[in-house]
């Protein structure tokens, strides 16, 4: 039976026993501990599942030799107290001399990133789905090499989930062009500024019914899939963005990129993410690729769909419905 919770508007914990209960009700993915966001819905799509932050800040999907030291700020004293709480809940210290290498900062507006540890990651950066080149890409209409590779209709429901959530361009896009979109984001600082993201959406006019359409889950994606599957859940696309392989040539990646490199390393578990995708899959596997790069796990697609910098491998899986 679905169950729809409506979350208090802001984003910070909120009544922890009663969050528990609802969603031991809604028998979706289970509850581990600690929630991150609360956010305010206008659609019973979204639910926000919550684990344990020690279990990501652990996962083995990260192998950066030396992680960066994170904290949580405030610019405004109003916000000091809820600062304080969101670093509690994330287990992450309070930073407002900004004494880490990266620092979740809360703002009146937003929630945003900086790195005053890495001088050429100057200037804040924030999940903003209404403004910025997420805005326009929105607005433009997307990547029709990305929509092409879904095989969405305009006139179906196609639920999608995004297994590498990272900064959910790609999900908003999809979730503009009519998809359900599951986005998956194990890593609790990004989850953090995406489920913040999704807030501001919900509250704009211009994004509020696509944002209706986003749900966000905090977990590992094999873990999630093979919980989706024991529950009968149908997904009918799993899209996978890997973090590209290095660059050969010298030019430098985008600001956003070299924050998530930062943050997560290299990750080291796209075979097997590729491998519960196939199994989980409903119609098909979307997997994204440098256009000149090999396939992933040297599994050779269906087809693929190519843009000008990037390619999408298509899988199709033909998984019966439970």
């Amino acid at each position: 039976m679905e169950h729809s919770l409506l979350f208090t508007a802001g984003c910070f914990p909120y009544r922890l026993s009663c969050l528990q209960q609802d969603i031991a009700r809604a028998n979706r993915i289970a509850l581990v501990a600690f929630p991150l966001f609360m956010v305010c819905r206008y659609s019973n799509f979204l639910k926000q599942v919550v684990c344990n932050n020690r279990m990501f800040l652990s996962m083995n999907r990260f192998s950066s030799k030396t992680p960066p030291r994170i904290g949580v700020a405030w610019t405004d004293p109003a916000l000091e107290g809820k600062a304080r709480r969101l670093a509690r809940t994330m287990g992450l210290p309070p930073a407002p001399g900004h004494q880490c290498d990266v620092v979740l900062q809360l703002t009146p507006s937003r929630l945003e990133l900086s790195c005053p540890g890495h001088p050429s990651l100057n200037g804040p950066v924030a999940v903003d789905f209404v403004r910025g080149p997420a805005g326009y890409r929105r607005r433009r209409g997307g990547s029709e090499a990305l929509l092409r590779a879904l095989g969405h209709k305009a006139n179906r429901r196609t639920m999608v989930m995004d297994a590498t959530g990272g900064w959910g361009d790609d999900a908003l896009v999809m979730a503009a062009h009519g998809c359900e979109v599951l986005v998956v984001e194990r890593h609790p600082v990004l989850a953090a500024l995406l489920l913040d993201g999704i807030r501001r959406a919900a509250e704009h006019p211009a994004t509020g019914e696509i944002a209706g359409r986003m749900r966000l889950v905090r977990g590992d994606s094999p873990q999630v899939m093979d919980q989706l599957r024991a529950e009968g859940t149908i997904i009918d696309v799993v899209y996978i963005d890997p973090m590209f392989p290095e660059r050969r040539k010298s030019a430098k990646v985008k600001k956003k990129v070299q924050i998530l490199q930062l943050l997560i390393g290299r990750e080291n578990d796209a075979e097997r993410l590729l491998d519960a995708a196939l199994r989980t899959a409903r119609k098909r596997v979307v997997v994204k690729r440098p256009a000149a790069a090999p396939f992933l796990g040297g599994i050779r697609p269906s087809h693929s769909f190519r843009g000008r910098t990037v390619r999408f491998d298509v899988f199709l899986t033909g998984i019966p419905a439970p």
